[in-house]
């Protein structure tokens, strides 16, 4: 009786598979090494051992084996986990990703590789391996550690990059070309797609699975589970993304479910079955003759990517705020490429846009770095102490600083999530807005400047300075966010310091990489060259208090206009209960004690840091009371100074107020501004002494109109503060004193009764 090939060829596959996991096993070897060896020994590459007789039914159980080890990978996955990772591990994986795919890239380029060897080998080596890291973690037994701990998290990153990475490498190999707007073509179908995900993941798959419990056994469960694995990837295969996408998504959506673990031990087996098939396959793709003939550039990518992954590792941890030895440790882990490089090279194979000789290149490269990596985590604790004697102490000092032991800890304050997601909000729309000025300018301005005007010189020249103008405001948008929750997370710890930083490098980064995108489309000059001077344009931007003052009003505007609805049926059920916007809670006033002699201290010399954004609204000396007092004010022993903010800049103010030793908080609880105006009278304070709120309605020709806050002397002519603006039904607390005032605004003046007597006799307020 005949039997079929592929029985034959899996029995070989599984049965070299399992005696050579065997002995690598014994030898404390990778499990994934050997099955690569095993691979590579029952391959057609290597006569001395029975092969497989097949070959091309090997790449379908291969691509089954990418299915079930995404969909294992997808079980592993939560929104919860993603959020629980903290800061630090995004900083470090936008480090190294982005580092090792401009290194990958560059070094295919020096080789004289094609484009898409390039594009897909600096993908390859961007990402490490978890599987290998994680054996070799458990081995010594360092899962537990803090700097393991952070390395796991931050490969949980790459994976979910990773996923994005294939859809990009996908359309970009349908092309042969880098192109802009396929590219979000393709990734507004990803939301989309993701958009079902989360549909099925939180309404329609838990329901199911809870009404059918009754009825479920392992049996049905493993089924059902395959089923939702495979529906999922003929999908996203419909929809023209890869198998593995689909194949992420369907574990994703059960990863939800209180069913979780249960269908992740069923699974186990199968993906571990598939998962060995795959890294087998992988290892029958290893041709001798043609690693000998690339030898050189296996031992130069080799060297590339432990050096490359090491350095911009440990650096990215260390600009996370992490301490020297976390980032060295950490660093020292992340020195191989892996798993998730052999499923972009199958990509790239599959798709028939990479070169032959890639694939074995980069499975070389993965065998040699596998080897190495767990000597270096061995040995990084020794390169470490070495460093910690060996650094000049002015480095030494810095870094002491800048960096904390418990930066994990810290990466879960609820203040670092707040700001994060404001940053990224920001950086994601900015983003999308400056491609779509950036496509409409080259696709549809350039052709017409070139039809109208003679000279083409002239006709670029105007087409790039328009698109740059129309990017200038979501430029200054993108980089706007630094407000007190900057300076709050700034002041709690210096180790906050460097991933701050950071953020905005890399906004500032990201703004000027579309400016030379702009400038290199139309003058062919070095992309570097363009991009420094794009940087110098980006810096003045952000540094410009005009720009900034245009772009408040312009997010202003938007968000009046985006939420107008709600925000007048907000106003007039204020208006009903007979409550004012700009005295609602968001407004505070903490009261402050200068309890030591200060000798000529000024108000001037507590507020000209940055970081002081509160109002010192009144000064209680003794039967003495001074409001609004000016920055030449003198500060004595026992003074009572009340300060006005919102929550996050009162916070902000106490602990920049904590390092000076003259000034303490004291023990009364921050009260609401209109509770405070209120009980003015209740103290006994004269109605000459009281702090008033004058509304101020602004119009076209008023000396208000127009003018910044900081510009409009509203503080040196009527010794009043703007504490608020009310621009139709949006109501604006604490403006930024960059923030013009438009006519018909209604601006909220806090001052004493010389400040209204004042606005009245001006003929700017009417008391009536």
């Amino acid at each position: 009786m005949h039997l079929d090939y592929l029985i034959s060829d899996l029995a070989l596959i599984l049965i070299a598979a399992g005696v050579v996991t065997l002995i690598f096993k014994k030898i404390k070897l990778p499990v994934v090494l050997g099955y690569i060896v095993a691979g590579f020994l029952i391959s057609p590459n290597f006569s001395y051992m029975p092969t497989v007789v097949e070959s091309a039914d090997i790449h379908v159980w291969a691509n089954i084996g990418v299915v079930f080890l995404m969909f294992g990978l997808g079980l592993e996955f939560s929104f919860k986990k993603l959020a629980t990772v903290g800061g630090s591990a995004f900083i470090v994986a936008l480090t190294v990703m982005t580092a090792m795919i401009l290194i990958g890239t560059g070094v295919g380029s020096l080789l004289g590789w094609d484009k898409m060897d390039c594009i897909f080998l600096g993908s390859m080596l961007s990402m490490s391996s978890t599987m290998i890291i994680l054996k070799a973690y458990e081995e010594y037994n360092l899962k537990n550690e803090k700097f393991a701990q952070l390395v796991l998290s931050t490969l949980v990153i790459e994976d979910i990059v990773g996923i994005f990475m294939m859809i990009i490498l996908s359309t970009i190999s349908v092309s042969q070309s880098v192109s802009g707007a396929a590219m979000f073509q393709e990734i507004g179908m990803l939301l989309m797609y993701l958009v079902i995900w989360l549909l099925l993941g939180i309404y329609l798959i838990p329901s199911l699975l809870k009404k059918i419990s009754g009825l479920m056994n392992d049996e049905m469960m493993l089924i059902i589970s395959i089923a939702i694995c495979l529906g999922m990837v003929v999908i996203a295969n419909f929809i023209g993304f890869s198998e593995a996408l689909g194949a992420f998504v369907a574990g994703s959506i059960l990863a939800g479910t209180v069913k979780a673990g249960y269908i992740e031990r069923l699974i186990n087996p199968i993906k571990d079955l598939f998962g060995a098939i795959f890294f087998v396959s992988v290892g029958m793709m290893i041709e001798p003759d043609l690693l000998m003939e690339y030898i050189v550039p296996i031992l130069i990518i080799t060297i590339v990517t432990i050096l490359g992954q090491m350095v911009f590792a440990t650096i990215g941890i260390l600009l996370s705020g992490q301490s020297l030895n976390t980032a060295i440790r950490g660093g020292f882990s992340m020195v191989q490429i892996g798993e998730f490089s052999f499923i972009i090279a199958t990509l790239g194979t599959s798709l028939g846009v990479i070169s032959d000789f890639l694939y074995p290149v980069v499975v070389c490269v993965s065998v040699i770095t596998t080897f190495t990596t767990p000597l270096f985590i061995k040995n990084s604790e020794k390169v470490y102490k070495f460093l910690d004697e060996k650094l000049p102490d002015g480095l030494w000092v810095f870094i002491k600083k800048n960096t904390s032991e418990n930066r994990s800890n810290k990466d879960k304050d609820k203040d670092w999530f707040s700001y994060i997601k404001k940053v990224l909000s920001r950086t994601l729309i900015c983003s999308v807005v400056m491609y779509i000025i950036y496509w409409l300018g080259i696709q549809q301005l350039r052709p017409i400047a070139l039809q109208y005007i003679s000279s083409d010189i002239f006709a670029d020249l105007v087409t790039a300075v328009v698109i740059c103008a129309a990017m200038v405001p979501f430029v200054s948008l993108m980089n706007g966010a630094d407000d007190a929750l900057f300076t709050k997370l700034w002041l709690k710890q210096r180790s906050n310091r460097l991933p701050l930083l950071t953020l905005k490098a890399v906004r500032i980064l990201i703004a000027a990489g579309f400016v030379a995108m702009v400038l290199r489309k139309i003058y062919h000059i070095p992309f570097i060259i363009l991009l420094i001077i794009a940087l110098a344009c980006i810096i003045l931007i952000v540094r410009s208090e005009y720009i900034k003052g245009m772009t408040i009003n312009m997010e202003m505007r938007f968000t009046e206009n985006f939420s107008e609805r709600a925000l007048a049926k907000q106003k007039r059920e204020r208006g009903i209960r007979g409550e004012y916007h700009w005295l609602n809670e968001e407004l505070l006033v903490a009261e402050f004690q200068v309890t030591d002699t200060v000798e000529n201290k000024t108000i001037h010399d507590f507020t000209k840091s940055r970081a002081f954004r509160v109002t010192i609204i009144k000064i209680i000396r003794g039967d003495k009371y001074i409001n609004l007092p000016t920055s030449s004010e003198p500060v004595m022993e026992g003074d009572i100074l009340h300060m006005m903010g919102t929550e996050a800049e009162i916070d902000a103010c106490t602990i920049l107020l904590e390092k000076d030793e003259c000034i303490e908080y004291t023990d009364k609880d921050d009260i609401i501004l209109k509770d405070y105006i209120y009980r003015q009278t209740f103290y006994g304070i004269t109605p000459e002494e009281q702090l008033i709120c004058c509304p101020i309605n602004v119009e076209p020709g008023s000396e208000f109109s127009k003018k910044s806050i900081k510009h409009s002397r509203i503080r040196e002519k009527y010794r009043g503060t703007i504490i608020g603006i009310e621009r139709g039904n949006l109501t604006i607390i604490s403006p930024d004193v960059e923030t013009i005032i438009q006519p018909r605004d209604l601006i909220w003046a806090l001052g004493n009764k010389r400040m209204a007597d004042s606005l009245v006799k001006g003929k700017v307020f009417d008391d009536q």
